[in-house]
């Protein structure tokens, strides 16, 4: 007796998933036929996959291929034949259909890992198969930041899957953790499943200070001077550029210490980013229990740090006793003074935690057996986030 077969299984398959394939056969009445073992083949050639069920009361055969592996190809669709091979009752059938194939994708950032404001950053990503070869023109987007800040733009899969693409001037805000998200997604298309990826990239950003004095100073543990830092730009945090506007001080006067005119300023540029801390004294006198009186004028420090250097000055006239004392400018230049004291003249401290950095106190007065300090001028930058 004649038979028929009719496919009633999946119109799609996925690559990398499981696939239902299932068919109904009938005798020339159409009556169900159950019992029967029925063939399942999908793709063809070498890369063709098979499962058999057999028919059930309904006379419908079911298998499943656990995971699809067919090649793409430009139709996206894939073939499956189904065959009965009959027996002494019924003769043989078959049937075909054509099921629509996509293939999952994977999509990975390739792209630069530091960003600094004010430059041009490339970003990029690979788009691959579920087998993990490269897929070239695909349209990949990529987004930089959030909300009112994002940026974004759009390349092209080449040879390689890679796509890329440029933001011509980064402007984004420094957050806490001095990053910035980055998205990049491929839409998918008829053959291949959508795919995205994400990646923190790190901003670069300047931190700097300058403040004109402080002053900790104690005699036999009676405080005679207790001075926190003053005028004060207080810690800059940036990865725009800035300057401050700290006011100067006029003076400050006391029987042990007095200074006049001083300025602390911090300048941060882009491109490439820079961060300048300056101070500046025009007067100083210090007269404590212990060392010489000190006279200091025209005092600037500067401490200046962009990726890969910093620098730092110090310049002024010196007189200590009443005699005047030349400077060589040296960093770290340490005068001994009567009474065991010491007088730092261009200290220079290198900044923990930065790529580049330093601290430049323009004068440094140590007292003796613990009794404190005095800073003229101080000064402090530093890059952070500088990339490779």
């Amino acid at each position: 007796m004649d038979t028929a077969l009719t496919y009633t299984g999946t119109d799609s398959a996925v690559n990398g998933s499981p696939a239902r394939l299932s068919a109904k056969l009938t005798n020339v009445f159409g009556t169900p036929v159950d019992g029967r073992a029925v063939r399942f083949a999908l793709g063809t050639g070498a890369t063709q996959q098979t499962c058999t069920g057999t028919t059930t009361a309904s006379g419908t055969a079911s298998c499943t291929i656990a995971s699809v592996d067919q090649p793409q190809g430009t139709s996206n669709a894939v073939p499956v034949a189904v065959t009965f091979g009959g027996d002494d009752d019924y003769n043989p059938s078959s049937t075909s259909a054509e099921l629509g194939l996509t293939s999952p994708t994977e999509l990975d950032y390739t792209g630069v890992t530091h960003l600094a404001n004010g430059t041009p950053a490339q970003l990029a990503a690979k788009l691959t198969d579920f087998h993990g070869d490269a897929l070239s023109g695909r349209s990949v987007r990529f987004v930089l930041g959030t909300g009112e800040d994002q940026q974004s733009c759009t390349g092209t899969t080449g040879g390689t899957g890679t796509a890329t693409c440029t933001v011509t001037s980064v402007d984004q805000p420094l957050t806490d953790s001095a990053t910035v998200p980055l998205r990049a997604s491929f839409a998918g298309d008829a053959g291949y499943l959508a795919s995205e990826t994400s990646a923190q990239l790190k901003l670069q950003y300047a931190t700097g200070r300058a403040y004109g004095l402080s002053a900790h100073v104690a005699l036999i543990g009676v405080p005679l001077l207790e001075i926190e830092p003053q005028p004060d730009t207080g810690t800059v945090r940036t990865a725009d550029a800035t300057a401050t506007d700290t006011p100067c001080s006029a003076e400050y006067s006391s029987p042990l210490l007095s200074v006049q005119k001083l300025c602390p300023k911090v300048t941060t540029t882009l491109a490439p980013g820079k961060v300048t801390a300056t101070s500046t004294v025009a007067q100083a006198r210090i007269g404590l229990p212990g060392v010489p009186v000190i006279e200091v004028s025209g005092l600037t420090a500067v401490s200046s740090s962009e990726c890969g250097k910093a620098t730092g000055s110090t310049t002024l006239t010196l007189k200590i006793a009443g005699v005047p004392v030349t400077v060589s400018g040296d960093p770290n230049t340490q005068i001994p003074l009567v009474g065991g004291g010491r007088l730092i003249v261009n200290e220079q401290l290198p900044s923990t935690g930065a790529d580049a950095g330093l601290k430049v106190n323009g004068v440094h007065l140590v007292l003796p057996a613990g009794g404190g300090e005095v800073v003229l001028a101080s000064t402090d930058s530093a890059m952070h986030n500088c990339g490779d």
